[in-house]
């Protein structure tokens, strides 16, 4: 029997992961999207809901960790 290598599947999660893994506030997420172009995209789930994709923010945090700033 052979076994198969799978990928993890892609989660989208919401502003309060994108909030507490990058430790800036809503209102600064918010103009962080609007203004650097290197900030995780919003994915829009409903006419209310946005979501983030995991790896992305995840990615960013990173930089940010080793860039030492936002």
């Amino acid at each position: 029997m052979e076994l198969m290598m799978t990928k993890p599947p892609k989660r989208i999660v919401r502003m309060s992961y994108l909030v507490q893994a990058t430790g800036l506030s809503r209102g600064t997420c918010y103009r962080e999207m609007e203004s650097n172009p290197e900030f995780p995209k919003k994915i829009v789930l409903g006419m209310r809901a946005i979501g983030f994709d995991a790896d992305e923010v995840d990615v960013y945090v990173s930089k940010l960790i080793g860039r030492g700033t936002i």
